[in-house]
């Protein structure tokens, strides 16, 4: 009996002090933390709604014969109609180039974007896993070739267009001058991402397929572009020389919101050491995508002494006036646009991302 025991705790003992299995001993890792860069490939949806600002209310003239109305600036709709139909009666050549027709469509353009960012993942099960992600997207958007060109036809042909329009009247002192302004070129967009991935495979390759959604939201300023106009002239009156000062700005800018996309991916893990492995994964973003072109317009009549109006007497008609106590108005003097929906897309975007990190567990 007593070499039973001895025997016992003989084997009790070396069972204890024996080194265990490396899987016995350390505890399974649970999470994993990726880090990654790599491309971003997307177009922006182009379908949309596009409307231009109705005509405004009728302008006082000095006869039904010769109509006129408000505008809120000159640089498109019916603005840019009035001025044009105006000069083409007096036989003046010059046209001013609206905007109307490049604000048809979004006026954007994107270009592929580098991507970097981290994810952290729970392992729930041998196949089954958790993660969240934290994306950068840095790609630029920028107004397309045919918005660009139009707006700098539109800043070439005001000069031009009122010069010619000036000349053929009682004018002296003549001055006219047009810029454009292109601002605010960055965007880059914040992607939030959950997940799920199973794992096709175990081992040192390890195949996998990932499926969730996220939010993408953009972080810098879409571009914008402005218009500035300004004309000035002197007119001869029974008081003195009258100054006319007059001055258009129009903005084209945008609003995007942020969007939800759903999320298709595969790649996989190559394992190098215990703890760290190279990770190859492609997926595609899906949602859809909100962009609204919008249009703001300052237009200022400067009030001047002595006061003073003069008319065209076409049919359409333009006239200035320099102070509202002559009891008229400039056709410049329609209500300013202000955040007016010109274009709206709501279209379907699909980004397709392609990265390569690496992957610790821990």
């Amino acid at each position: 009996m007593r070499g039973w025991v001895t025997l016992g705790g003989l084997l009790t003992t070396v069972l204890v002090l024996a080194p265990m299995p490396a899987d016995a001993q350390t505890a399974p890792r649970r999470w994993q933390v990726d880090v990654f860069g790599g491309i971003s490939l997307f177009e922006l949806p182009t379908s949309g709604e596009a409307a231009l600002p109705p005509a405004g209310p009728t302008l006082p003239t000095s006869g039904p014969t010769n109509p006129s109305r408000r505008v809120p600036t000159w640089f498109l709709g019916d603005g840019a109609s009035l001025l044009n139909g105006t000069n083409a009666e007096f036989g003046v050549a010059s046209r001013l180039v609206p905007l109307d027709a490049a604000l048809g469509a979004i006026g954007l353009s994107g270009s592929d974007a580098p991507v970097f960012g981290a994810r952290a993942r729970r392992v729930l099960t041998r196949r089954w896993s958790f993660e969240v992600g934290a994306e950068i997207h840095t790609g630029a958007v920028e107004l397309d070739s045919h918005l660009l060109d139009t707006i700098e036809q539109a800043r070439a042909s005001f000069g031009p267009a009122f010069t010619g329009l000036f000349t053929s009247g009682p004018f002296t002192g003549i001055a006219v001058n047009a810029t454009a302004e292109i601002t605010g070129a960055s965007s880059r967009e914040l992607a939030l991402t959950a997940a799920i991935r199973f794992a096709l495979a175990q081992g040192h390759f390890a195949p996998y397929v990932t499926l969730g959604g996220g939010l993408i939201h953009r972080l810098g300023e879409l571009p914008q572009a402005t218009l500035a106009g300004t004309y000035q002239f002197r007119v001869s009156t029974a008081q003195g020389q009258a100054l006319f000062s007059e001055s258009d700005t129009l903005t084209v800018r945008y609003n995007q919101s942020a969007n939800l996309v759903g999320i298709a991916g595969a790649g996989f893990q190559q394992r190098l050491t215990d703890r760290l492995s190279l990770a190859i994964d492609g997926r595609a973003y899906v949602g859809r995508q909100t962009l609204t072109l919008r249009l703001d317009s300052a237009p200022v009549v400067t009030t001047q002494t002595p006061g003073a109006f003069i008319e065209s007497f076409t049919t359409p008609a333009v006239q200035f006036s320099n102070n509202t106590a002559t009891g008229r108005a400039s056709t410049l003097s329609g209500l300013p646009l202000n955040g007016f929906k010109a274009f709206s897309t709501n279209g379907l975007q699909i980004r397709y991302q392609v990265t390569a990190g690496v992957s610790l567990r821990f």
